[in-house]
């Protein structure tokens, strides 16, 4: 089950989905056939689809992603499932264990958050997570921090597993990537920041680093949407009182571009303290790019000490916090050249092969 592929700009959910199904694919044991399958689209985006997935025909249920979602929440579904199941987020059609030859796996990103905003995507999240862990042979979580979270709030057995994910497919450097930071228009020296599809709070949280004190007067560059809803990041950057030049936004760029943008950064910085498989995290330590972020439990088992987590308060200094070791990072060189050679060390334990080879032998313990 490929989730959240082949929009305009593709969620974290939607790489991973991408990412594994072409691993699953390279790496099947003999006589095993890899179907993707995903929710309604249209011609443009079964092409971008397609273009994800070269070599694998990918189906497509009849139903819209918001109807799907609820649809199979309620085991209402039309199509037939037979064999493996293997859905890389919690959007599966599952049915009871008992007496199905159908086995099913689901993926949790992230646990839904207790105090998180009672949005649709989140209500939704909350209900499929407790289907899931009623109804799924197996679960897998990215980190060891997450399976014990999901363990605090359900009764998950033995069902868990802990599978990393692998860096993201811009991870590795062209040849040309002075030229292309030059085509850009990139200066000499700056950040670089991810966004998300739908994540007005990282935005904001962003904006906020790069308005605060503390922050050096290096100018940001953004990877990812700049739009949330009738919200745009040069609106909340205006509101905040910050000059164009501070914020670069390229939007979604091709991976060759997002690859000479990150290893030309001084820093990278990431906003969520959860990002789940952190592929952008990953991609950044693959290029050697120091990377900034809010201290978590996640975040710090996937970097190993290879990246500067800064401890938040949960209250208005936390710009202040993030933007002074953003400043760290780009007044010590020695810090920098050690996080480098660390992040890069790191990222090496990371790749999509292992990641499926893992997926593989999970499948065939249940």
């Amino acid at each position: 089950m490929v989730d959240r592929a082949g929009g305009q700009s593709t969620s974290p959910v939607g790489r991973y989905g991408v990412a594994l199904a072409q691993a699953l694919a390279a790496t099947a044991p003999r006589g095993v056939e890899v179907a993707p399958f995903a929710s309604a689209a249209d011609a443009e985006q079964r092409e971008r689809v397609a273009a994800l997935l070269p070599g694998l025909e990918v189906a497509f249920a009849k139903v819209p992603p918001r109807e799907l979602r609820e649809a199979w929440l309620h085991s209402f579904t039309t199509a037939r499932f037979d064999g493996i199941l293997h859905a890389t987020s919690l959007l599966a059609p599952l049915r009871s264990r008992e007496g199905t030859p159908v086995q099913s796996v689901v993926t949790v990103h992230r646990l839904p958050a207790a105090t998180a905003p009672a949005g649709r995507r989140e209500r939704w999240e909350r209900r499929a997570l407790r289907r899931a862990v009623r109804l799924a042979d197996g679960i897998v979580v990215p980190t060891h921090a997450h399976a014990a979270a999901l363990e605090e709030l359900h009764d998950v057995g033995d069902r868990v597993r802990v599978v990393a994910g692998g860096p993201p497919r811009w991870a590795t450097p062209p040849a040309d990537a002075e030229a292309r930071r030059a085509h850009l228009g990139l200066p000499g020296e700056y950040l670089v920041a991810w966004t998300s599809p739908g994540a007005l709070a990282d935005a904001q949280r962003l904006v906020d680093v790069v308005a605060s004190g503390a922050m050096p007067n290096v100018p940001v560059v953004v990877l990812g949407p700049v739009a949330f809803g009738d919200t745009t990041i040069a609106e909340l950057a205006v509101a905040a009182g910050l000059r164009p030049a501070r914020l670069r936004m390229l939007g979604d760029v091709a991976d060759a571009d997002a690859a000479a943008v990150v290893q030309g950064a001084t820093s990278a910085i990431q906003l969520d303290p959860d990002p789940g498989f952190a592929a952008e995290v990953l991609g950044a330590l693959a290029l050697g790019t120091p990377v900034v972020h809010p201290a978590s439990e996640a975040l710090q088992e996937i970097a190993a000490e290879a990246t500067l987590a800064v401890q938040l308060a949960g209250d208005a200094s936390d710009a202040d916090r993030l933007a002074h070791g953003l400043a760290q990072v780009l007044e010590h060189e020695p810090m920098r050249e050690r996080l480098a050679l660390l992040g890069q060390d790191r990222a090496r334990a990371f790749d999509w092969s292992t990641t499926a080879t893992q997926l593989w032998h999970l499948h065939a313990e249940l």
